[in-house]
């Protein structure tokens, strides 16, 4: 076994299929199934199940782990050279949920790029507990997530709390509850009994947004009415401006919802107080960290104070009735 042996089995694993692993390694298929049998001779097990669709026994399985944790280690390996040679090239996996991508990477990935030329980016975009996996089984340098601080394995430093909010249009508000204030004050107690009537948009089990509006609802005692089912924050919005329904997200993308369609009428409705997502940045604990992650960990650091700053002028233009709050 050596390094290839690694990687060949995590490409096998990871598509299922020998045809597919072996376009993706650049190798012959042949090749490929010779050389995961030869590893099977030598360690005296079967460790995949050679039928459509490919799966991987239980000894297989446990190769993975080993796999994957040797190609973790190979890259941490190489980045601490890197360092040492102060060669600031090579290629930064960053997994991140896709909505919070959309509001946090353009601007940091562009100063990125200005001030570390030499590095490539990949974007992985999952749901949370995906993005944990990968960044512990190495397949991702750092993850923005919500994630445990006492995570094993990882070490967890905590970005911001990113508040969920519910954003609707005023017509529609108006539609849904006999009194606005009423409805609202509730809102903010965590009630959502008022707005019963409402139709609602909603995310994934697996998104926390998602997560969160389920809770709430129940704990509301509501079934909600559930107009629209979506994976993605950025189309339930517009179509909350379009006055189909409301859906919960986070503030920073209701208020710049809010500021991009002043037309619309939206409203952002504020939840109960455990409504709030803690958002860290988690790396792989090892005896070396490369200075890239640390950077770009710090580059978001700061570019989410810049962003709150902005957030808290928007708030200020609601305030002043510029937009409706």
């Amino acid at each position: 076994m050596n390094f290839s042996t690694m990687d060949y089995f995590v490409a096998l694993a990871e598509e299922k299929s020998f045809t597919k692993a072996a376009e993706r390694l650049a190798v012959t298929q042949q090749t490929l199934s010779a050389h995961i049998a030869g590893v099977e001779r030598e360690l005296g097990v079967r460790l995949v199940n050679r039928k459509v669709p490919l799966t991987l026994t239980y000894a297989g399985e446990v190769f993975l782990g080993y796999a994957r944790r040797f190609q973790a280690m190979r890259r941490t390996m190489g980045q601490e050279f890197r360092d040492i040679a102060k060669d600031e090239r090579g290629l930064l996996g960053v997994g991140i949920a896709s909505t919070r991508g959309h509001m946090l990477m353009p601007a940091t990935l562009a100063r990125f790029q200005r001030e570390h030329p030499g590095i490539s980016v990949l974007l992985h975009e999952s749901e949370n507990q995906e993005l944990i996996s990968l960044v512990k089984e190495g397949r991702v340098d750092l993850a923005v997530a919500t994630v445990p601080d006492d995570e094993p394995g990882l070490v967890v430093r905590r970005l911001c709390r990113e508040k969920i909010v519910l954003i609707l249009t005023e017509d529609l508000l108006r539609a849904s509850c006999d009194d606005v204030a009423e409805a609202r004050r509730e809102a903010a107690r965590g009630n959502l009994a008022p707005l019963a009537r409402c139709p609602f948009m909603m995310l994934g089990k697996a998104d926390e947004p998602g997560a969160i509006a389920r809770r709430i609802l129940e704990r509301s005692g509501v079934k909600p009415w559930n107009r629209v089912f979506s994976k993605n924050s950025e189309t339930l919005i517009e179509l909350a401006a379009r006055g189909v329904g409301a859906c919960f997200v986070p503030r920073a993308l209701a208020l710049g919802a809010m500021s991009r369609h002043p037309e619309a009428g939206l409203t952002a409705v504020g939840l109960g107080d455990d409504t709030a997502i803690t958002i860290s940045a988690a790396w792989r604990d090892s005896d070396h960290v490369w200075s890239v992650i640390l950077a770009f960990y710090e580059l978001l650091a700061d570019e989410l104070v810049q962003g709150e700053s902005a957030m808290l002028g928007l708030d200020a233009k609601v305030a002043a009735g510029g937009l409706r709050a």
